[in-house]
């Protein structure tokens, strides 16, 4: 999808808010035929349309797919630069546990590999 020059000035929210618009008309949607699609609150919706907020992880996924596009074309390229890594980790000071933090996209079977194992560490630390 090529990005109209208008888009590309403006904050990260006005230009996501503008592309965002611009795609939902082409669709022939109004803000609750987007948010019915997207399976999304309208109220959410709106505030995206106002360049209020952007989406992020799966909210920007399901708005993208009710869109028809790739959430690249949503939000500016700018933005997907600066933005931080999908996941970090912690290791506590005595070096036993680690935190997690995760916000990516992975296969299904590898998600629900990942889910069985936290799911079995969780069992294993209550016995």
């Amino acid at each position: 999808m090529a990005v109209d020059d208008a888009s590309r000035t403006g904050s990260v929210k006005e230009q996501f808010s503008k592309r965002a618009y611009r795609l939902m008309l082409q669709k022939n949607y109004n803000q609750s035929d987007l948010a019915r699609a997207a399976d999304m609150d309208r109220n959410r919706i709106s505030s995206y349309m106002r360049g209020q907020s952007l989406p992020t992880g799966l909210f920007l996924k399901k708005l993208a797919d009710a869109l028809g596009v790739k959430p690249t074309d949503l939000i500016p390229d700018e933005r997907l630069e600066k933005s931080a890594a999908p996941y970090s980790a912690v290791v506590s000071p005595d070096g036993k546990t680690m935190q997690i933090i995760a916000n990516v996209f992975v296969p299904t079977q590898v998600g629900a590999q990942i889910i069985q194992l936290l799911a079995d560490n969780a069992t294993a630390d209550r016995d």
